[in-house]
């Protein structure tokens, strides 16, 4: 008999009794070591049995023969037999060590197992252990007599980054037969430094090197560049394995037209692959970006709002300053939502923005529990995105046809906010006040006076006081030292003051009269928040005076020192306060709004510069506010206000009007500096009304 370890077999045993009578017992001897058997007495009516043997699993690391004896006695009579029994050899098989496989989250792989049989011969099923965390592994059967077996694995697009073996485990005969297999997740096995902005003019050729950063992998990798602004080519190229950067050759056609793209550096290396972003510019010197039929148009002038007037300037913005599409989509979607939550009287809350909204889940209630109950700074925020995509009482730009269905919303919210507008003529502090709170007639001021300067003469008459005297009312409520604060003529703070300094500003493109006196306090107020290092002091700002700067009110501050129109596009605090900004860049990832106050005032700061700043930060800015707006349920086109700066006290509401207004800086004010160009060798006085922008 041969006798698997592990295994039990039966032998049939016939007694002849021989004239013997009674029950028959059994004797089993000379069994190995690891062998155990079974072997019941026979009743005395009975003349066949069965001996049942079983071996240990551990038998096997070399062959076993025996000679077992089976004794019987009956009775006075006995006997006995020999059984030939063999105890094989197991033979194991065994994997041969597997290389490491490298994953990026979203992506799969399958590898080949190799499998030394050692003479063995029949199937193994096989199952994998130890996974990483959002990884799924799966392994087929080694079939008899094959040599390998495939493993499958796939990562989640939210795998974290994780360095950890699976194991890919069979048994035989009681023996673990395994093998490691070292999975890597990395979501950036190697990274091309790609980020920066090539400018170009038409016909221009240029090399570029972009230096290679390697982690985990290192072989060969091939590139190509994609989403290129028309009329521009980058030709492909492939480099060595190690090789620690790569040499792009860029191309603008001779007919490539004036316009800035954010294009792709997508690096592949076997099923890895990396797209990092590129900045293209063409540009065409002394050529302008508007229709040139705008060009008489009196928004025209620096800083000022006419861009957004038609479909035509804006398309032209949004190329020559780098919208997409898909920032455009997210401004509809923004302003669909915004448009669904105005009440009837025309307001919005930015507490209760979800009152008798039909199947509205926006409201987070715990978070938002603490948002101000304010609803002249609702109203603002929520009529200001409309405003800043041209849509004004009157007219709205021709496309998309959407925009027209909003010239309404923009109506009855305007009419709300000068219903809410106070009337005193005794008392200074009262006349022409919106709201109580100074943060909110400032953004409210806003609203009256883009609605007044985009709006036709009718809207005009009606809207002249109204935005007149909430104007005045700023200057009234001026401390004595020149700041604003939360009430009138309180101590001022930078954050105050540059909401209400930009009332006044959009006061003074849309046609108010106002007096020089108030900016020249502002102005004071401003030098007292400064707080840069030594040589550059008025380069980053500060809450109130002798505080320690911070980064949003350094953007807040130098906004408002771009607009108070005495500082020139190449002041060394300017340009210092901008490469200040430049190191606090919106994130590649994430989704959280984040900072959004920082984000406005900075955007805007760097876009009136223009150059390869904005671009860059343009980049970064665009796509972190379409990544990070909600796209499913009631909430789309919304933002959520967790984690954003001031987002407890101001809500979704002020989220979202705050993104969108970020999003639509393309065409929301023109830039302060760029070269008019029939005037282009002489300066230009920010605040002059005769010129135009070209």
């Amino acid at each position: 008999m041969t006798l698997q370890p592990g295994a039990t077999a039966t032998v049939k045993l016939q007694v002849n009794r021989g004239g013997h009578t009674g029950p028959a017992q059994f004797q089993v001897t000379g069994l190995p070591e690891g062998v155990s058997s079974k072997c019941p007495d026979l009743p005395a009516d009975k003349t066949e049995g069965q001996l049942e043997l079983a071996a240990d699993l551990k038998l096997g690391d070399k062959e076993t023969k025996a000679k077992v004896k089976v004794a019987v006695k009956v009775g006075a009579g006995q006997a006995e037999k020999s059984l030939d029994l063999t105890i094989p050899k197991v033979f194991v098989p065994a994997f041969q060590p597997a290389k490491e496989v490298l994953l990026q989250p979203g992506g799969n792989a399958a590898i080949e197992l190799v499998v030394n049989r050692n003479e063995f011969r029949g199937p193994l099923d096989l199952r994998v252990e130890g996974t990483p965390p959002k990884v799924t592994a799966k392994v087929g059967r080694l079939e008899a007599n094959g040599s390998s077996v495939k493993l499958q694995l796939a990562a989640a697009p939210d795998a974290p980054d994780v360095k950890q073996p699976v194991r890919v485990v069979g048994t035989v005969v009681g023996r673990t037969v395994a093998v490691e297999v070292p999975v890597r997740i990395d979501r950036t096995p190697f990274r091309v430094q790609a980020f920066r902005v090539v400018t170009l003019e038409p016909g221009e050729k240029r090399k570029i090197e972009l230096p290679i950063e390697r982690r985990s992998y290192l072989g060969p990798l091939e590139f190509e560049a994609l989403e290129l602004p028309e009329g521009v080519r980058i030709a492909r190229a492939t480099v060595s394995p190690d090789q620690k950067s790569v040499a792009l050759e860029v191309v603008a056609d001779e007919n490539a037209k004036e316009r800035v793209r954010t294009a792709r550096i997508h690096a592949k290396g076997g099923s890895l692959a990396r797209s990092e972003p590129i900045v293209i510019r063409v540009r065409r010197e002394g050529e302008g970006f508007l229709p040139r039929e705008m060009l008489n148009d009196p928004l025209l002038r620096r800083g000022s709002f006419g861009g957004r007037l038609t479909a035509k300037s804006k398309r032209a913005l949004l190329e020559a300053y780098g919208g997409t599409p898909e920032s455009e989509a997210a401004v509809m979607r923004g302003l669909k939502w915004l448009a669904a939550h105005q009440q009837p009287d025309g307001r919005w809350s930015l507490k209760a923005y979800d009152t008798d909204i039909e199947n509205c889940d926006c409201r987070d209630a715990k978070f938002e529990e603490k948002v101000v109950d304010e609803d002249v700074a609702g109203t603002a925020f929520g009529v200001l995105p409309f405003l800043g995509a041209g849509v004004a009482i009157d007219r709205s730009p021709e496309e998309p046809k959407e925009l027209a269905e909003y010239q309404s919303r923009v109506q009855h919210a305007i009419e709300f906010i000068v219903r809410s507008q106070s009337v005193s003529k005794e008392d200074p502090l009262k006349d022409g006040r919106l709201s109580g709170n100074m943060y909110a007639h400032a953004a409210a001021t806003i609203a009256l006076c883009e609605a007044y300067g985009l709006s036709g003469d009718r809207w005009k008459d009606r809207l002249l006081v109204p935005t007149q005297k909430a104007i005045r009312f700023i200057a009234q409520a001026q401390h004595k030292n020149g700041g604003w604060r939360y009430a009138p003529r309180q101590e001022g703070d930078m954050s105050a003051v540059a909401w209400q300094f930009l009332a006044i500003r959009s006061g003074q493109l849309a046609g108010m009269m106002i007096g020089s006196d108030p900016l020249v306090r502002a102005e004071r107020f401003v030098d007292s928040c400064a707080a840069g290092p030594e040589g550059a002091e008025k380069s980053q700002y500060c809450y109130q005076p002798g505080e320690k700067p911070r980064i949003s009110l350094t953007a807040a501050g130098l906004l408002t020192r771009q607009y108070l129109g005495r500082w020139k596009k190449d002041h060394p605090d300017l340009a210092a306060g901008c490469k200040e900004i430049m190191k606090n860049l919106p994130p590649e990832s994430g989704s959280d709004l984040g900072p959004i106050y920082y984000y406005y005032y900075a955007t805007q700061v760097l876009h009136h510069m223009e150059g390869e700043d904005f671009d860059l930060w343009n980049a970064r800015m665009r796509e972190h506010l379409i990544r990070t707006q909600v796209k499913t349920g009631h909430r789309t086109g919304s933002w959520n206000p967790n984690g954003v700066d001031h987002g407890a006290a101001g809500g979704r509401l002020y989220a979202t009007g705050m993104a969108l207004m970020t999003l639509e800086v393309y065409y929301r004010h023109l830039p302060m500096y760029r070269t008019v160009q029939k005037k282009a060798r002489r300066s230009i006085d920010p605040f002059a009304p005769a010129e135009t922008l070209e």
